[in-house]
């Protein structure tokens, strides 16, 4: 059975509406509010004022996840991306972990799963820190 092209459309469209969408979500207290699961973090883009930003993170997945904030500019000796910071602990299923407090410089940040392939899967968003006026 074939479907016609704008049926197919419409379902894709549906299907992307609830993936989070790409309008930041602002964070004005540097509290960095997340849901994880497999394979995504909501909201996948945060902007803070900076220069203090801490994680909480919320696993709403059935696999234990983690939050590591990374360079999006800088690579260690083996072109992989510095990770900065601590992030979060290890979460166990529907356990909230939070990072310690650590300083941020105004730019562009990748929020990443460092557990297995969990990055490579989708389990990643973009943190933006401002600058202070």
């Amino acid at each position: 059975m074939r479907l016609p092209g704008a049926l197919i459309l419409a379902a894709v469209l549906a299907l992307l509406s609830g993936c989070g969408g790409p309008d930041p979500v602002r964070a004005d207290d540097g509290v960095v509010r997340l849901r994880i699961d497999e394979y995504r973090i909501l909201p996948r883009v945060i902007r803070v004022p900076g220069p203090r930003v801490k994680i909480v993170m919320t696993d709403k997945g059935i696999l234990t996840h983690n939050v590591k904030v990374f360079s999006t500019t800088e690579v260690d000796a083996e072109d992989k991306p510095i990770e900065i910071g601590t992030g979060t602990p290890t979460a166990h299923p529907d356990e909230t972990v939070t990072s310690a407090v650590f300083n941020l410089k105004p730019g562009r940040y990748r929020l990443a799963c460092s557990i297995a392939n969990h990055d490579d899967l989708g389990e990643h968003a973009l943190l933006i820190v401002e600058g202070r006026s």
